[in-house]
């Protein structure tokens, strides 16, 4: 019988002890699914002066356009960029990164949140493999309508949900270049509004982190740099996190606004990116105002409008240690990159994390253990090489 545990939600921990998030690496991941180690290609800069406001930006503007390379991914939340950073790294340092739990950024802040929201807001499906004493976690990507087709040209988005996606990735887009100011061509400065969008191209930070006892590595997409990016340098204070939601015109909507802004700052606090910056738009999509948030800042700010919300921080780290410390604890971590890789199912059910061991006869057993459905096979042999070493 494989290991098989829950953990109940309203469950915390004690510890409030953080490790000062570190940027170790990063990478670049393209529209063509390539992973692309230490290179910045698709760092984005912020740049949306003030006046850019009087010019009534349609955030609604170019749906028809819209190119989603990341619905055809045939793998969509693979590990590979994050897997051939660390290697990177360890080739660099000679030696294996000293680490507990490797995942990115959005997996964390799913498990944090499930004590938070409805399992309809934050559905968690992951799956662990144990390996080289280390624990890797992967999300199982939520099913591709194959029936549905991306948006046409001329199709007009058929839901809400739908074109409020796209308007986040119109305000990224009308809000940053794809180079400093400095070395961008005026006209490109000026028909930025004109920019196809698309997703699919994305820049990852690769961050050093931990709470309480446990280590962690958490690869984080970045929206953009703020100011300027140093060559050589850690870089997470220069990084900053784009949103864009509905104007805040009563009371209800300030309670909607400081949930969401709840979530956003576990995002950032995760990995140590400071700045958020929201763009809040009208019913006619139309961006009114732009508003800058400092990460450290938000707690405070939330516990002085909202002190059941502002509570929410400091039990979210509490449930962080809590969770962290669990799946240490619950699943084997053998040393040896030769002995038999694990895999473990973590699901939310109602009001727990169901965790439970994947046996040799169940359908996924062999494409997580001796597959590359989350450990590619040079990740493995590197770390079997290191050993060896």
């Amino acid at each position: 019988m494989g290991v098989s545990a829950n953990l109940f939600v309203k469950q915390r921990g004690s510890t409030t002890a953080l490790k000062q998030p570190k940027e170790i690496g990063f990478y670049s991941r393209t529209k063509d699914e390539e992973y692309l180690v230490s290179d910045d290609t698709n760092l984005n800069y912020y740049y949306l002066p003030d006046a850019e406001l009087d010019r009534k930006l349609d955030l609604s503007a170019g749906f028809q356009k819209f190119k989603d390379y990341y619905r055809d991914f045939e793998d969509r939340c693979s590990l590979r960029g994050l897997l051939e950073t660390i290697e990177s790294t360890e080739r660099h340092k000679g030696k294996k990164l000293n680490v507990d739990i490797i995942t990115f950024r959005g997996i964390a802040r799913k498990l944090i949140s499930s004590a938070f929201d409805s399992p309809a807001f934050n559905a968690v499906n992951l799956r662990i493999v144990s390996f080289n004493g280390q624990l890797f976690i992967k999300e199982v990507p939520e099913a591709v309508d194959v029936a549905k087709p991306a948006p046409a040209a001329g199709a007009v988005p058929n839901n809400n949900q739908e074109l409020s996606g796209f308007t986040g990735y119109k305000f990224e887009t009308l809000a940053t270049l794809s180079n400093p100011l400095q070395y961008t061509p005026r006209e490109v400065i000026e028909k930025r509004t004109k920019r196809i969008v698309s997703h699919g191209d994305e820049y990852i930070s690769v961050v050093r982190t931990g709470v309480g006892k446990c280590k962690l590595i958490l690869g984080a997409e970045v929206d953009c740099v703020f100011d300027f990016k140093e060559n050589g340098k850690d870089n997470l204070k220069h990084y900053a996190e784009l949103k864009c939601t509905q104007q805040v015109m009563n009371v209800s909507d300030t309670h909607k606004f400081e949930r969401k802004l709840f979530r956003t700052w576990l995002q950032c606090f995760l990995v140590g990116i400071p700045r958020i910056i929201y763009g809040f738009k009208d019913d006619h999509y139309v961006l009114k105002t732009v508003e800058e948030f400092s990460t450290e800042e938000v707690p405070v700010l939330l516990k002085n409008n909202n002190p059941q919300v502002g509570s929410s921080c400091l039990e979210a780290i509490k449930w962080y240690g809590l969770l962290t410390e669990w799946l240490l604890k619950m699943i084997p971590r053998e040393e040896d990159p030769h002995a038999r890789i694990r895999a473990f199912k973590l699901v939310f059910e109602n009001n727990h994390l169901k965790l439970s061991e994947i046996e040799e006869n169940d359908d996924e057993y062999l494409g997580l253990v001796d597959g590359e459905s989350i450990l590619t096979n040079g990740f493995k042999e590197w770390r079997k090489s290191l050993k060896e070493q």
